[in-house]
């Protein structure tokens, strides 16, 4: 029996906001041609803003021609649906049975025409909105980060985080999705045996070592430096190995989180230091490098706000960006707590 889905007025505000957003392989690009934005000539002491990629049409593309159909695959879907509500072309982009991971969401490409049937139907777009901050591409995964402005909690003010997204592709088409949204289902969100969100997954323990390798070495060897300095530092509590791992000047994105080497030691340091694990604690969904940058997807479990004894399953992002062995950037999709949702939720 199919369920007829319905969507409230706030629902469809969020999801305008969400889509509209008009303001704001083993072959990897050479050590000096960063996938990140240029990094701020000088730091604060406070988290630093995310920044949109000055030049990003050239990010969607690849010398793994695979990879840049892929990237292109993302790119296209985005400005085309999500921005310009141009949603008959997801009969072309995705396929039928699309697998939705989001807490917000239902699964399936109906779903989805429905949901962004809702966009006001404008020209497509030359670049997505939010401002892209970098899109990188591994296997048959991509995750595009884009710049989000986040209203301040108290104030009539922004500050910015980074919204992630990441995609299967199969057979040329988008098969599955998750994103950074940290919010409780919705009231009227179906189960997931009805249609609502699929749960978010991820392998624990030694099975996440193959998350770990990479046809090309350096790709490998940045996926182990993020995943032992993550086991030791931010697991474990042994902030005494942070200069192991940490760019003395370290940039932070986290809005939460001050900037620098020795703040992300300070932090590290008010944990109890605990045995190093031999995996990261979380259960991990993927782990994509390209270029300079590392992504590791992680699952979460939260208790169900509406449904005693029941849990929901959310996606967290964490983007690293490498430089001479040391990680030097960092991104997440955290938010400030006590403030309004952004235009993709808390």
């Amino acid at each position: 029996m199919k369920r007829s889905m319905r969507f409230g007025a706030a629902t469809v505000f969020l999801l305008l906001l969400a889509c509209a957003a008009a303001t704001d392989g083993m072959i990897s690009p050479p050590p000096t041609a960063s996938l990140a934005p240029p990094p701020p000539l000088a730091t604060g002491p406070g988290p630093v803003e995310v920044s949109g990629h000055p030049d990003p049409l050239p990010l969607v593309e690849d010398e793994d021609p695979a990879y840049a159909a892929n990237k292109r695959l993302v790119f296209d879907m985005w400005r085309s649906i999500v921005n310009a509500g141009q949603v008959e072309l997801a009969d072309e982009m995705l396929r039928e049975e699309y697998i939705q991971h989001s807490p917000i969401l239902p699964t399936g490409r109906a779903a989805f025409k429905q949901i962004f049937s809702v966009v006001k139907r404008t020209e497509i777009p030359e670049l997505v909105s939010p401002p892209l901050v970098t899109i990188i591409a591994e296997g048959d995964l991509v995750v595009m980060a884009l710049r989000e402005s986040v209203p301040e909690p108290g104030s009539d003010g922004y500050y910015t985080t980074t919204h992630f997204n990441l995609f299967r592709i199969e057979d040329g088409r988008l098969a599955e999705h998750w994103h950074s949204v940290q919010d409780a289902p919705r009231p009227d969100l179906p189960s997931a045996a009805e249609g609502g969100q699929q749960p978010v997954t991820g392998v624990s323990g030694t099975a996440q070592l193959a998350l770990l390798q990479a046809a090309n070495p350096v790709l490998a060897a940045n996926k182990r430096l993020v995943f032992d300095a993550w086991r030791q530092t931010i697991d474990a509590g042994r902030e005494e190995v942070a200069d192991l791992y940490l760019d003395e000047d370290y940039i932070e994105h986290d809005p939460n989180i001050d900037t620098g080497r020795e703040a992300f030691r300070t932090r590290i340091a008010a944990r109890s230091g605990s045995p190093v694990p031999g995996s990261m604690q979380a259960p991990l969904v993927a782990v994509l490098a390209q270029g300079d940058l590392v992504v590791v997807v992680s699952a979460r479990e939260h208790p169900h706000p509406r449904r005693a004894g029941e849990t929901y399953t959310t996606t967290w992002f964490d983007m690293f960006r490498i430089e001479g062995n040391r990680l030097v950037e960092h991104w997440n999709g955290a938010t400030k707590p006590g403030g309004s949702p952004g235009p993709y939720g808390n």
